[in-house]
């Protein structure tokens, strides 16, 4: 029933009932509201036992939908942030005070259809067991040379510069390739595969930053199958903080960024210089150790065969003296004489077997103190030699250091610091 509104002529006022209906009405006599697409991105997703609901977003703009059961069942799957177009019919739900699309179809669109390849190949991956951790190989702790596949970029380069800033020793062999566009996957698994027989000790996988399209040839199976085959270790840094993708999953080690990944190899160093300088001095204390100890023995060795010598000879002598005064006893006097020769020939002999053995001892003592002194590492530092040592390092080749490097001169007697001039490869 119409009702005047008081005060404003010309102003109906209706039931909500009404105004439900006439609004339903107005959509009725629109036909492209009793089927039409819908694109934009799923936001929310709900599933009840009445069937389906969720929410489209495009910019600012939102929209709700709902699918019965038996429509829900045929949709592929929908996960938040997907790129859809819903086809459906626009309705007026009254017991809600809104209109939104009740949908019959779902069909994905872009990134949507990216998404649903990107899932198949994960699970198809997942099933062949390229992402169990036993097939994954140990990246090595001092690779000499690492062989980076990537396209001339920013990528690239960022790479390049971290690692030749940080760990200098290290070659870089640069494999170029293609990272995106039709036929980028095959182009970068060939890539990978040249690296391989470049002799490179590791083999990092590069780009940057990109949309997910750009990036999405990362996910293809010739680039993760390729990673999988290949017998040197893969590194990955692919686009920005945050991507992910398949050949992340079946690296063997995977890093956020280039930079990340020129970072962890220059690390690998530092941690093994690091090392290094502990075990020499580690094997410095032990060989010091070591010498104390085995100059201890001998002073025991030493000591106790100098208590059994003395008991030894007291023995003797006491069994001389008895024999002696058995002689003056019971024989005449030149008997004696005849026996008391060998006895003094006997001890004679006793003398020297003693003096020998004892000269054998000294010397066998003598030449383990010898060969310990020998090995001692900082010996040649007495006679004028010293070690030189660049970033904690010892230097081995003049090549190994470049004009304007500071190095350190260690001596027998403190150390000196100074930087290099000129570099003179007499190799």
């Amino acid at each position: 029933m119409n009702v005047p509104l008081t005060g404003i002529e010309g102003v109906t006022v209706v039931s909500v009932g009404e105004f439900s209906a006439r609004l339903r009405g107005v959509f009725r006599r629109v036909r492209a509201f009793e089927l039409i697409g819908v694109s934009g991105e799923v936001s929310e997703f709900t599933e009840r036992s009445n069937g389906v609901y969720f929410t489209l977003k495009d910019a600012n703009v939102v929209l709700q939908c709902f699918a019965h059961p038996n429509r829900a069942r045929t949709f592929p799957k929908i996960a938040l942030g997907t790129a859809v177009i819903a086809y459906g019919t626009v309705r007026v739900a009254d017991w809600r005070s809104r209109y939104e699309l009740l949908v019959n179809d779902v069909r994905l669109t872009g990134i949507g259809e990216l998404f649903a390849q990107y899932e198949a190949l994960k699970e198809r991956f997942r099933a062949l067991g390229f992402f169990e951790r036993a097939r994954k190989k140990p990246v090595p702790a001092f690779p000499r040379v690492v062989a980076l596949v990537s396209a001339r970029g920013k990528g690239a380069e960022d790479f390049q510069t971290t690692l030749s800033a940080r760990a200098p020793q290290v070659r870089i062999e640069f494999v170029e390739t293609r990272v995106q566009g039709i036929g980028a996957d095959v182009e970068i698994a060939d890539a990978i595969d040249r690296a391989g027989r470049s002799g490179a000790d590791v083999i990092v996988l590069a780009r940057g930053g990109g949309s997910y399209e750009d990036l999405f040839a990362f996910n293809l199976e010739p680039v993760v199958r390729a990673i999988v085959r290949s017998k040197q270790p893969v590194i990955t840094g692919i686009g920005h903080t945050g991507d992910h993708h398949l050949a992340d999953d079946v690296a063997d080690l995977a890093c956020e960024t280039p930079s990340n990944a020129a970072q962890y190899l220059a690390q690998q160093w530092q941690r093994g210089g690091e090392r290094l300088s502990r075990l020499s001095a580690q094997l410095d204390r032990e060989m010091r150790d070591q010498l104390a100890r085995a100059l201890q023995r001998a002073d025991v060795a030493s000591e106790a065969l100098t208590r059994t010598w003395e008991r030894t000879c007291t023995k003797r002598r006491d069994r001389l003296a008895v024999l002696e005064r058995r002689l003056l006893a019971h024989n005449p006097s030149h008997r004696i004489a005849q026996r008391v020769a060998p006895l003094a020939v006997r001890k004679e002999r006793l003398v020297q077997a003693a003096e020998r053995y004892f000269a054998q001892r000294t010397g066998a003592l003598e030449l383990a103190s010898s060969r310990l002194t020998s090995s001692d590492p900082l010996k040649p530092l007495e006679r004028g030699y010293a070690i030189v040592l660049r970033d904690g390092r010892a230097l081995r080749d003049a090549r190994d250091s470049a004009p304007g490097d500071e190095i350190e001169a260690r001596l027998f007697v403190g150390s000196l610091t100074a930087r290099v001039e000129r570099v003179n490869d007499d190799g």
